[in-house]
């Protein structure tokens, strides 16, 4: 498990979760990662027909026919989840979850549409002092 668990933090650091940047002429595009580990150990002693002769073979640690079975598994993935694109003066997320993407058109348009509204407000304010 030491060894496993060494090879694993070699080979993972904070270039996996936010890769290197892509650079064009106008575009840097820096890719970003998710990266789950998971980890199963199992095992079992049995033996056919066990009794309490058995169970003081053990006691004693003499050898006795119980037999034992044991396993494991592991498994690594990395999925890039987003990118952060840098184009004209203009950082914005592509996210690659469709539900993600939605809340990021949101908050990126919430400036131009609170400044609309701010206009609107104001160019009313005018006409009602106009009026007057």
């Amino acid at each position: 498990m030491e060894t496993t668990l060494e090879t694993i933090k070699g080979s993972i650091d904070a270039n996996t979760i936010i890769g290197d940047p892509i650079k064009t002429d106008t575009t840097v595009v820096v890719p970003i990662s998710k990266v789950t580990i998971g980890f199963g150990i199992g095992g079992g002693e049995y033996s056919k027909g066990y009794d309490d002769k058995d169970r003081e073979i053990e006691l004693k640690n003499e050898k006795s026919d119980t037999n034992f079975a044991g396993g494991s598994a592991g498994a690594i993935s990395v999925q890039p989840v987003a990118f952060v694109v840098v184009e004209s003066g203009e950082t914005r997320i592509m996210s690659l979850d469709s539900n993600i993407n939605l809340v990021d058109n949101i908050l990126s348009i919430t400036p131009r549409v609170l400044e609309k509204i701010q206009n609107i407000s104001q160019s009313n304010k005018n006409q009602d002092k106009n009026n007057m």
